[in-house]
């Protein structure tokens, strides 16, 4: 399961898939910015490989989503 939560109202918005591949996130995130057009998202991530992929990175970038990569070996 891939989610997000949504601090200004609590609702967590997910995505479930067989595996965890950037893919997926993708796909989550692009969701995310159809639901809050015009804003900007700050998403708070871990330092999983897929959160890192360059085609998310960029997708990121070109989209007014801020990746918010916690600290190596953070809980």
């Amino acid at each position: 399961m891939l989610a997000a939560l949504d601090l200004t109202t609590g609702k967590i918005h997910y995505r479930i898939r067989r595996r965890k591949r950037h893919a997926g996130f993708l796909d989550l995130l692009k969701s995310l910015r159809a639901r809050w057009p015009g804003q900007k998202l700050h998403i708070v991530v871990d330092n999983f490989s897929p959160h890192r992929h360059p085609d998310v990175r960029d997708w990121a970038a070109d989209h007014d989503v801020d990746l918010v990569f916690l600290p190596t070996y953070s809980s």
